[in-house]
């Protein structure tokens, strides 16, 4: 490979992804704080006006009732949508990926060995980190993904896991 299409590889693609997943970690980092902090302080509120003693002048019934509502829809939304789980996988992908500039430029492990192609080397190691990350998605993102199709993930998300594998892998 030579070096000015190496040196594209890692402005375009290497530093893009790190980039990406910076930004995507960082982002699912602080939607999993903000509703785990709300949801943290709206099940103390539900449960210290739940014990509050009744009053003639405002009863708090119905406001302990929407609380605990709201709990519930936020503690089903941060399961739905992953935050955690987001944030720990793109952070985990950085760690991997950002040693590898390091070994290749001081020749650390494989880069060190006679004879190797080390900005091909490189290139296989840090896709093969990132593909990874993308065999990592369930069979259904991957197959919304690759065709764009609306009707058609809409089809596919309500077919049995079994039937989709054997039409799409074999």
């Amino acid at each position: 490979m030579d070096s000015a299409t190496f040196a594209e590889y890692l402005e375009k693609r290497y530093q893009d992804q790190l980039n990406y997943y910076e930004k995507a970690s960082g982002k699912n980092q602080k939607k999993y704080k903000f509703f785990q902090w709300t949801l943290i302080i709206l099940s103390t509120l539900t449960t210290i006006m739940a014990a509050l003693p009744r009053s003639d002048k405002f009863d708090l019934q119905y406001v302990v009732v929407f609380t605990a509502a709201l709990v519930t829809i936020l503690t089903s939304a941060l399961k739905t949508f992953q935050y955690q789980e987001l944030w720990v996988n793109y952070r985990s992908i950085i760690e991997q990926l950002k040693p590898e500039i390091y070994y290749y430029h001081f020749n650390a492990g494989d880069y060190g060995q006679a004879g190797i192609d080390k900005e091909s080397l490189f290139v296989t190691r840090v896709e093969s980190i990132l593909s990874k990350e993308h065999d990592a998605w369930p069979v259904y993102k991957k197959l919304i993904n690759s065709d764009g199709k609306q009707g058609q993930q809409n089809d596919n998300l309500q077919k049995k896991p079994d039937d989709l594998i054997t039409e799409n892998f074999k």
